[in-house]
Parts: C-alpha cells; structure tokens; sequence
C-alpha cells in the first residue's frame, strides 16, 4: 500500500522520540541520559514498532475486504440498481467528458464561443482508470462463466 508507519513518523519509534525530545534545550546530562535510555529499550522500541506495523498491516486489509463485500453484495443483488449503478455512474462519467470535448467544438460551427471545462489530469486518469478496471474485470468475469 501506499501508507506505511515509517513514512509518518519519518523512522522508527526511537528516532521519532529522539526527534520530539531534541526539539526541548536539555542540559548534555539529561540528554545523554535520555540517548541511553533509548539504546536500552531499543528491543521494545523495535517490537512495538513491528506490532503497530502489524496492526496497520491488518487493519488494512480488513478495509480492502469490507469494500470488496460491499462490491460482491451489489454484483450478486436481485434488484437492478445495485448492480447496474457502478457500471451507468462510469458511462455517465465518461459522456460527460467526452461531451466537454466535443460540446466547444461543435459549437464553433455555430459561431458560438463556448469554452471547455478546465479539468485536473486526475480527472482523465481517475476516468481512464475505472474504465479499465470495469472492462477488465466483465472480460475477465465472462471468460470464467466460459467454462461453465
């Protein structure tokens, strides 16, 4: 995934409390002190790094199963809406860009100025993506009911 402890706290659980307690003016006793410390618990530090590593690696993937429960409820409901309202939010989508292109253009025939919608590129990627995933997964959804 694209999240991981060591990107939020910048390093281990020792360097991020090394981190917080450097930022406050310590006499060099204390901070010596405070250095010793840490290389003592250095084992704890690691293995509770590792848990909260664990517990984010878990929680994690307890969300990716939620949505895909979510995903397989609305394939598998006998009502048309559940199962059709991905598929026609994708298609609308889709019309709706292909229209901010094409709209400006037909509309220079009519002497018309009409300018197109400014869109962030995420916007086409966001688009290109969805678009593969659905055809994708049908293709690969009718070459399985295939062997039937």
């Amino acid at each position: 995934m694209g999240f991981s402890l060591t990107s939020l706290l910048g390093g281990s659980l020792g360097d991020a409390f090394s981190k917080i307690v450097g930022t406050f003016k310590l006499n060099p006793e204390k901070k010596a002190e405070f250095e010793a410390a840490i290389k003592a618990h250095e084992y704890e530090l690691a293995s509770k790094q590792a848990e909260l590593e664990s517990k984010l690696a878990d929680y994690q993937a307890r969300e990716i199963e939620a949505a895909a429960s979510i995903i397989k409820a609305e394939a598998e409901s006998q009502s048309w809406l559940p199962r059709n309202v991905r598929p026609f939010l994708l298609l609308l989508w889709g019309v709706l860009i292909t229209l901010n292109f094409f709209i400006p253009l037909v509309a220079k025939f009519a002497k018309v100025d009409v300018p197109p919608l400014v869109l962030d590129p995420w916007v086409y990627k966001l688009t290109a993506i969805g678009f593969t995933g659905y055809v994708g997964f049908r293709s690969w959804e009718k070459i399985k009911d295939a062997d039937k």
